[in-house]
């Protein structure tokens, strides 16, 4: 999954998009607010949060077409389905660690017989490392507030209901849409893109998920691979 990057208004990213969150029941006043403040007040609740689970589908780059990451600060775990195949991701300081079948190794180009040797065995590749950095655009699931941020201008796309969440609407100029919750810290509850990479994303668990443990006895792989 090499090379993805942010979500709102990148499009032809790997676009990272929002969904729903761990809301208390008071109104956070999200619907009086201009679409400029509600958005200022996204940044500024996901800036606080110390972690959330994000999925997707939808068509990313590289045929990827789903992902379910937990996100503890600088680290994360979760997966993501590439041409059939689920692979296993956790990044832990910096460290990648990968599990996969056979089939997602001869689909990335390596050879039949190194393939099999990492067939579903779990890899680390560490921080530095061509590999590593393959998957650094990984990082820009740490930092929600400033996707947000980068948003540009929104505009109101009224209200509506995700899973029995009341929320309200912001517009992007690329058409992406964010849903926000009405209720508890305004956390993003869903995301739409559209286009070429359109996808759905949503986001839960805010600040309720605990750090992650590397894997047992990884197979090292070189820096120089």
């Amino acid at each position: 999954m090499p090379e993805r990057t942010g979500w709102v208004g990148a499009a032809a990213a790997f676009a990272m998009a929002i969904l729903a969150a761990a809301c208390g029941s008071s109104s956070n006043d999200v619907t009086s607010k201009t679409p400029a403040q509600v958005l200022a007040a996204v940044v500024s609740a996901t800036s606080a949060a110390t972690s959330y689970q994000i999925t997707g589908t939808g068509n990313f780059v590289d045929g990827v077409r789903s992902l379910d990451f937990k996100v503890a600060r600088s680290n994360l775990n979760g997966s993501f389905v590439l041409a059939g195949s689920t692979v296993d991701v956790m990044q832990i300081a910096g460290n990648v660690f990968i599990k996969a079948p056979a089939a997602y190794y001869l689909y990335e180009g390596e050879t039949a017989a190194r393939a099999a040797i990492l067939d579903n065995a779990w890899v680390e590749a560490t921080a530095g490392s061509k590999v590593a950095n393959d998957f650094s655009s990984l990082s820009g699931f740490f930092d929600i507030s400033s996707d947000l941020s980068s948003a540009g201008t929104v505009t109101s796309g009224g209200t509506g209901n995700v899973d029995g969440q009341s929320v309200v609407i912001l517009k992007v100029a690329d058409g992406t849409s964010v849903d926000i919750a009405t209720s508890g810290p305004a956390y993003p509850v869903q995301v739409s893109t559209t286009g070429s990479s359109a996808a759905m994303y949503n986001l839960s668990d805010w600040n309720g998920i605990a750090g992650f443990t590397p894997p047992p006895n990884p197979i090292l792989i070189p820096a120089s691979s």
